[in-house]
């Protein structure tokens, strides 16, 4: 089993990367068979579609960096016990492509397997995801 400080350097290593906008550097971090999924309905918004595999996860994320610039970054609380762990967060946020912004706080549950993000499944707003993006 993967120790404690492995799992939350891991976390922290990808995030940083996401944050960055470091498509290649994020997904070293993702294990081959990995899902994320940000939790809400698809038909609200196209940013809460569920990919499964390295592929569409990589297509996913490149579109959230060409869309969603993070600041203000603040990490809250990493709980991790064995493979899992949670990330409470908060920052500010830009949609590009509308120019609109908000403040979140986010909740991600990630599980880690051969020392890779197996998966992440996010927690916000997302009503207010989707106020950004229209």
């Amino acid at each position: 089993m993967i120790e404690r400080a492995a799992v939350a350097d891991l976390i922290r290593s990808a995030y940083a990367a996401r944050h960055r906008g470091d498509l290649d550097g994020l997904m070293s971090h993702f294990h081959e068979e990995c899902s994320y999924r940000l939790a809400g309905g698809p038909e609200a918004c196209e940013v809460f579609v569920q990919p499964d595999g390295r592929a569409a996860v990589r297509e996913q994320m490149a579109g959230l960096i060409a869309t969603y610039v993070f600041s203000n970054i603040e990490e809250l609380a990493l709980m991790v016990e064995g493979d899992r762990a949670t990330l409470h967060w908060r920052a500010d946020v830009v949609c590009l492509p509308t120019g609109r912004t908000g403040s979140f706080e986010i909740m991600d549950l990630i599980t880690v397997a051969d020392g890779k993000v197996a998966s992440v499944t996010q927690f916000t707003d997302t009503a207010g995801v989707a106020r950004l993006s229209v």
